[in-house]
């Protein structure tokens, strides 16, 4: 698998900022990456890289070398067809663990932090029907962090409670309507808990109200455009609310619900981006102090920037080359420039491409790194302890975790692979 670095283009509706993203490098990670994600593993204070490889059944970690350059991967064994990985530090212990969703196995697999960026598989929990993807948040309160995996073949949602030590209870399962695709938790109504939504087939997403205590209302639905297959959430009209954002498999495009500011929310609008968009991502990505929108367009090899004019509106999207079939997109600060870079999980080319920001909007070109087989799925934690965030793959064909160690100057360590469950997504 490799890990891809790139992008190229100009925003035209912000003339202050010239945003461009330069010449793609690619980093290896296992077979058929499905998705990535960005944290500092190894605690050197940048961020690495966490990728999942569906058909390697492996994360694939790439440790970043400071520079927003990757070591080699680092895979760990998961379940069958890791569909999705998240970070956060589930027992407490001040490092950044990992977590797969396995689709074929319906579990998931809980990946421990030894304290400097390698892992163990620690134990593997019951999820539903299918499961394709995997988010964290503080559900009920407790100050430690939950889990909630999307099931699509059980068109549900089974959430999973921290007993304070990175052991979870048994599954609590809440129906979401027909093909849940994507989840994000978020306070949505504002009263201080974490609320769910769910992307599902169709047009929809389904909000979940949490009752307080890490148990969900019914889930309401709002419209989106054709095949929400991505959900995210941020304050994107900078109102104090948290809206949501929707990338569209079949319309070819972005919806944006504005949060009318008690979680239920405004009628959708769009915004056309590439071919088949499969994930979707939020950051400031100019520095202008708006949120803006990226998204990994599988169909059309590419990935589209949306800048935030500052009102919530975004200017018209502009497209950077990247892998084959990319799956998932992450934002993290990879090189500890203290601006956001971009990973993205290119399925078919078995790599992450990392699109490194300048400061100014500028993504100018980054080295290639392997993971494991078939990455699903990336994100970034610092999982070492020392500062920066490195990157962890789920590889679907491997059944394993590959971990990217990041070396402190956005360049990342060979990856380390663990086993997990069968086909982690």
């Amino acid at each position: 698998m490799l890990i891809a670095a790139a992008l190229s283009f100009a925003a035209t509706d912000a003339p202050a900022i010239e945003l461009l993203f330069h010449v793609r490098l690619d980093y290896a990670t296992g077979f058929y990456p499905w998705t990535v994600c960005a944290a500092d593993f190894d605690g050197d204070g940048d961020a690495d890289l966490a990728v999942a490889n569906a058909f390697s059944n492996e994360v694939s970690i790439l440790a970043n070398n400071g520079n927003a350059s990757f070591a080699g991967p680092v895979s760990y064994a998961v379940g069958k067809y890791p569909r999705g990985v998240c970070a956060a530090d589930f027992d407490g212990d001040g490092d950044i663990d990992l977590a797969s969703a396995n689709r074929d196995d319906f579990n998931v697999t809980i990946l421990l932090n030894a304290g400097d960026g390698t892992f163990t598989a620690d134990s593997v929990y019951a999820a539903g029907d299918f499961p394709r993807y995997i988010c964290s948040a503080d559900l009920d309160g407790d100050k430690d962090i939950d889990l909630a995996v999307v099931n699509y073949g059980g068109n549900d949602l089974s959430v999973l409670l921290n007993n304070g030590d990175g052991t979870f209870a048994a599954p609590a399962n809440y129906m979401t309507g027909t093909g849940p695709f994507s989840a994000c938790a978020a306070d949505l109504d504002g009263d201080g808990d974490i609320d769910l939504a769910v992307s599902r087939e169709h047009k929809y997403v389904a909000v979940l109200a949490n009752n307080g205590d890490g148990t969900f209302a019914a889930p309401v639905d709002f419209i989106t455009n054709l095949g929400p297959y991505s959900v995210c959430a941020a304050d994107f009209d900078g109102d104090g609310d948290v809206d949501l954002a929707t990338a569209n498999y079949y319309a070819n495009d972005v919806t944006i619900l504005a949060n009318n500011g008690d979680g239920t929310f405004a009628d959708s609008v769009n915004y056309a981006v590439g071919t088949v968009p499969r994930s979707i991502c939020a950051g400031d990505f100019d520095g202008d102090g708006a949120v803006d929108l990226a998204v990994a367009n599988e169909e059309s090899c590419d990935a589209s920037v949306l800048l935030n004019v500052g009102d919530g509106t975004f200017s018209a999207a502009t497209r950077h080359s990247v892998g084959q079939s990319p799956h998932s997109i992450c934002s993290a600060d990879l090189d500890g420039d203290a601006d956001i870079d971009l990973a993205v999980a290119n399925r078919l080319g078995d790599m992450v491409s990392i699109l490194v920001n300048d400061g100014h909007g500028v993504f100018p070109s980054s080295p290639e790194y392997e993971a494991g087989d078939w990455p699903s799925f990336v994100c970034a934690a610092d999982l070492d302890g020392d500062g920066d965030e490195d990157l962890a793959t789920a590889n679907y064909n491997s059944g394993d975790v590959s971990i990217l160690m990041n070396e402190g100057q956005g360049t990342f360590a060979p990856a380390a692979s663990y086993a997990v469950g069968a086909n982690p997504y």
